[in-house]
């Protein structure tokens, strides 16, 4: 996580020089016959998933908030025509025409508005796509990401779909830049944690989108399997130095003797935040920014009573 989100900033940095540092005094002549040969790359063809595409589709319905929100933010929020039910940001795309879901589509509401290309991060029953796809609209599904390294392939993807493939990479780094500056900030604020998301004791492992993202404050001791349902006892066992709960979870579920808890050094996430881990996208910064500010908070208590050095704890933006 840290090497590529190191590598997205430089390469944000070295682009914008690009940009700026362009012009130049030197002048050098190109000879004729290079001139003559030289073979202008095009932005298309673009794969997208299982979807080839040669030009920039006209219009797009989405089902999926986050992927919504993408489009909007890389500046194709023009092409966008219909929006899931759960589509609500920016506030303007809740003028245009609800399409449903993708487990629940308004098939005949898409049919009618009959977008050139129909969007979703979450799979559509076939029996739907075949008969959106016989009405004219091509369906491409965009894997949710797993990863923020994945969220940074779905901008791209994204940005190669509606901008071509020339600048894909480019638009995703700039779009994301705040997003990566964060992390980068962010790396080392605590030891270790571990995210659990219900009162059953269901830890987020780094093969999870939110398990991916918090290893980014430091290491995950839930580790990389896929599906982590933890007892009272292995919870002791690891007894992460941080532990991080949604605010439906209480503390109360939590066995007793976790340093975490003895210490106060509980990370909680409000509905707002949940929301934005749940859908991905550069707003994840926020939470970012949010969480550093609870672990600062909780170095500045144990500085306040006097329990000693807090440095390790204390996370110095």
């Amino acid at each position: 996580m840290y090497k590529f989100v190191k590598k997205i900033l430089l390469c944000t940095c070295l682009a914008s020089a690009v940009i700026m540092g362009g012009c130049s005094e030197v002048e050098e002549e190109i000879p004729e016959t290079a001139a003559e040969t030289t073979v202008t790359e095009r932005p298309y063809p673009v794969t997208a998933g299982s979807l080839i595409f040669n030009e920039q589709p006209d219009s797009v319905g989405s089902l999926s908030p986050a992927i919504t929100e993408i489009i909007c933010q890389l500046g194709f929020g023009d092409k966008i025509i219909g929006r899931s039910s759960y589509c609500d940001y920016p506030e303007d795309v809740e003028n245009k025409i609800s399409l449903g879901s993708a487990a629940n589509p308004d098939v005949e509401a898409i049919i009618a508005a009959n977008p050139q290309l129909l969007i979703s991060h979450s799979p559509i029953a076939k029996k739907d796509i075949t008969r959106i796809e016989n009405a004219g609209t091509r369906v491409l599904i965009i894997s949710a990401p797993n990863s923020v390294e994945e969220l940074y392939a779905c901008y791209r993807d994204i940005a190669g779909v509606f901008g071509g493939r020339l600048d894909s990479e480019e638009k995703a780094s700039e779009a994301l830049k705040p997003l990566f500056s964060a992390l980068f900030e962010a790396q080392g604020a605590v030891e270790s944690f571990v995210y659990i998301m219900s009162p059953d004791l269901a830890a987020a492992s780094n093969s999870t989108f939110a398990g991916s993202f918090f290893s980014s404050f430091g290491t995950n001791a839930a580790g990389d399997s896929e599906d982590i349902s933890l007892t009272e006892e292995e919870l002791l066992e690891l007894d992460p130095q941080w532990l991080i709960l949604p605010h439906s979870v209480s503390e109360e579920v939590l066995p007793s003797g976790l340093e975490a808890v003895e210490n106060g050094r509980i990370i909680t996430l409000d509905e707002e935040m949940l929301e934005r881990i749940e859908r991905p996208t550069s707003r994840l910064e926020k939470v970012v920014y949010d969480i550093l500010e609870q672990i600062k908070a909780d170095g500045a208590n144990e500085e306040d009573d006097g329990s000693g050095d807090s440095s390790e704890d204390t996370y110095e933006g």
